[in-house]
């Protein structure tokens, strides 16, 4: 199986370094001391009482005041005025990205490899490759820790995401981000064959069918018993890379999904 994970996170920081990376990172170093606070007054309170009942009166505004103190340090706040051709592009990248959130089905591909001898092609339903696939998530949330006024076209999967913002895309690994800038950005899409062998998503389009045992002709293989009918499905593909080793894959089940996201991030360089 080839990784199709791409670069680290922290190599592409020292390629692509941003001032806004480094405000996100501080802000998330910072320790959050509100339930240092709430610990501490609870235990007192339970330790004195009954007198401890009006410590956490007292206590608990603090515990609030001391909250929203944590959430403004641990929080970059950037604001952003779109006007003209700029609000034009964003705009149509925020209805594509809404437009393959649509579809029934999305995945991020970690993994792909090919499959070259008659016998794996037999057990894999005649596929001529495996993918290691897993669900992806499309919001418009953003980064935890950014604050701002627009919405941001997100494409999520795990502990990774891809968060697109009107001046540059923001790559989130776990809690390590890097940038890069929309004219470094690789973006293809394709229609992609796939046998599928779960549920078959609703806004799918099938094309053909194959047996999970094939043999050299595509017809079932007799000597496997249960050998199901599965269904060939057109699905669309989107993979976004950069030279400095940024790569993500991902399978839409709507055949133009990745196509409609694809110029619209084009149109964004």
């Amino acid at each position: 199986m080839q990784d199709l994970s791409g670069t680290p996170v922290q190599q592409l920081v020292a390629v692509h370094p941003s001032e806004l990376v480094a405000q996100i990172a501080t802000a998330q170093r910072r320790v959050a001391l509100w339930p240092y606070a709430a610990g501490l007054i609870g235990l007192v309170a339970l330790l004195t009482m009954p007198f401890g009942l009006g410590l956490l009166l007292i206590g608990a505004p603090a515990v609030v005041w001391i909250y929203l103190r944590d959430a403004a340090r641990r929080a970059v706040v950037t604001f952003y005025q779109v006007d003209d051709q700029p609000a034009v592009r964003f705009g149509a990248l925020t209805a594509a990205h809404a437009y393959a959130a649509q579809s029934h089905g999305r995945w991020h591909v970690a993994a792909q490899g090919s499959l070259v001898t008659p016998y794996q092609r037999k057990v894999n339903a005649g596929a001529g490759s495996l993918i290691q696939r897993s669900p992806a998530g499309l919001t418009v949330a953003g980064p935890p820790v950014l604050v701002t006024n627009i919405a941001v076209p997100t494409l999520s999967s795990g502990s990774r995401a891809v968060h697109f913002l009107p001046d540059r895309v923001l790559i989130r690994d776990g809690s390590r981000y890097a940038e890069l800038p929309y004219p470094m950005l690789q973006v293809h899409a394709q229609q992609q064959r796939f046998i599928e062998d779960g549920p078959v998503p609703g806004d799918s389009r099938m094309i053909g069918t194959t047996w999970q045992y094939a043999n050299a002709r595509g017809g079932p293989d007799r000597r496997y018993k249960d050998n199901r009918q599965l269904p060939v499905m057109l699905y669309s593909r989107l993979t976004l890379s950069s030279p400095s080793g940024f790569l993500i894959v991902c399978d839409f089940s709507r055949p133009d999904a990745a196509s409609v996201l694809a110029s619209a991030l084009d149109a964004m360089r």
